[in-house]
């Protein structure tokens, strides 16, 4: 496991640093010692079963939630020492649970500049070619005039993470952004955040270690809401941790375009 610097020492210069964050609800300890880099311009993705912790991490780094210990960097600056207009517009979340609105896709892209603006704030030039874009790279402006609960679920997935980039923070957290969707909109979505990453951070929890191994360039894994493994993706893939934490083995396949990947198989 990498080892990171102690809490007295400096910071090093990644997207995100979080050093040793705990958290308890009540008497039930939810993070119990947090602690790993995700480097600018990557893919990082979190690992862990149900209950490691994942969300509520993602509710620590937003600064939704706070720690009662350790503490999380954005940039270097501590989370806990910006406001709430500063977080937003350094970090944009897509939740796992996106809520029935109201509203067009394009009034809730355009969502994603209030922290400049406000609620109902007029959109500058500049602000709708951010939208446009957003709306582009994830191919919601095709139904940009539709109504947000007549979308498919995998409509919907998209149109929300165009609002998080229409946001346009240099780090983007996404909680389980293909869970319930088919093939034709998993790849949708990890193509977008492929196609972006360099630009912006990627931060994402992932439930089929397939898909992590496809995308991650660092892969996190949180076990009883401690870090587990903190390293890049070929270092996961040796280091046997999705044999003791997943009771799955990575095999290395070849598809039918003869393009070699990694997927997952129950150990023996």
């Amino acid at each position: 496991m990498k080892k990171f610097p102690a809490e007295n020492m400096t910071v090093p210069d990644s997207a995100v640093f979080c050093d040793g964050v705990t958290l308890s609800l009540g008497k039930r300890q939810i993070l119990g010692g947090v602690t790993f880099a995700a480097n600018k311009g990557e893919i990082t993705v979190l690992l862990g079963k149900n209950g490691s912790g994942k969300s509520t991490l993602f509710r620590c780094i937003s600064g939704i939630a706070k720690p009662d210990g350790g503490r999380i960097y954005l940039g270097g600056i501590p989370v806990d020492a910006l406001s709430n207009n500063e977080r937003a517009k350094k970090v944009a979340v897509m939740p796992q649970y996106l809520p029935q609105l109201r509203m067009t896709v394009g009034e809730l892209i355009a969502m994603g500049r209030s922290p400049y603006h406000g609620l109902s704030g007029r959109l500058t030039a500049a602000d709708k070619r951010i939208v446009q874009f957003a709306a582009s790279e994830t191919d919601s402006a095709r139904y940009s005039d539709r109504s947000v609960g007549t979308l498919s679920g995998g409509e919907r997935q998209l149109a929300f993470l165009a609002m998080a980039l229409a946001q346009d923070t240099p780090l983007v957290l996404l909680d389980e952004p293909t869970s319930s969707l088919d093939s034709e909109y998993r790849l949708k979505v990890f193509a977008t955040i492929k196609k972006l990453r360099g630009d912006k951070t990627f931060i994402a929890t992932v439930h089929n270690l397939d898909e992590a191994a496809a995308i991650a360039d660092r892969i996190i894994v949180l076990h009883e809401g401690k870090t587990l493994f903190a390293g890049t993706r070929d270092e996961f893939l040796k280091s046997g941790v999705s044999c003791d934490v997943f009771s799955l083995k990575p095999v290395v396949v070849t598809d039918g375009d003869g393009n070699r990947m990694t997927i997952f198989r129950p150990k023996d």
